[in-house]
């Protein structure tokens, strides 16, 4: 007969692999090009939404100060907050380890992610400006944001323009 003390050590010992054990990661889904595309799209087209109700804000602001009139700058910090929550989540998206990207399209769509998330960021920080300054603000980066979504989108075998991708999807 085992003793208490021996019978607890061997219960002990036979649990010792199951410590630590976790079960195994699953493998990221491979997207094809045509389901890539169709993610890539669900995650920016509400971005680029966003990004016409702030070109709009601010066309009215600077209507308003070309007037010589104050300028409510409340409709286009509302913009530009939803701009910022849709890039955030636009970026979240296109960051989701549950998926693998096509191989061809894999640092277009790390770029654009990277671009979202510093849209994001600067979104918040024109949100805080005065009228004049918001619409007096050059957006950092532009160019580069409009050539890494065109490499996106062209990786990804989706039109050249995004207005044109976004209303086809």
């Amino acid at each position: 007969m085992l003793r208490r003390g021996t019978m607890l050590a061997v219960a002990a010992v036979a649990l010792l692999p199951l410590a630590g054990c976790t079960a195994p990661e699953p493998e990221p889904e491979e997207l094809t090009v045509t389901g890539a595309g169709a993610r890539y799209l669900d995650a920016v087209c509400p971005v680029n939404g966003a990004w016409d109700s702030v070109d709009v804000e601010v066309e009215r602001l600077r209507i308003a100060l070309a007037r010589s009139e104050a300028g409510d700058e409340t409709a286009l910090g509302a913009a530009l907050t939803t701009l910022e929550r849709r890039s955030l989540a636009a970026a979240e998206n296109l960051d989701d380890a549950s998926v693998s990207w096509p191989a061809d399209a894999e640092d277009a769509i790390a770029a654009v992610r990277d671009s979202l998330a510093a849209d994001a960021e600067q979104a918040r920080d024109v949100a805080e400006l005065s009228a004049a300054d918001a619409v007096a603000h050059e957006w950092e980066g532009a160019e580069r944001i409009a050539a890494t979504s065109a490499k996106a989108r062209a990786s990804l075998g989706l039109p050249d323009d995004p207005e044109v991708a976004c209303e086809a999807r």
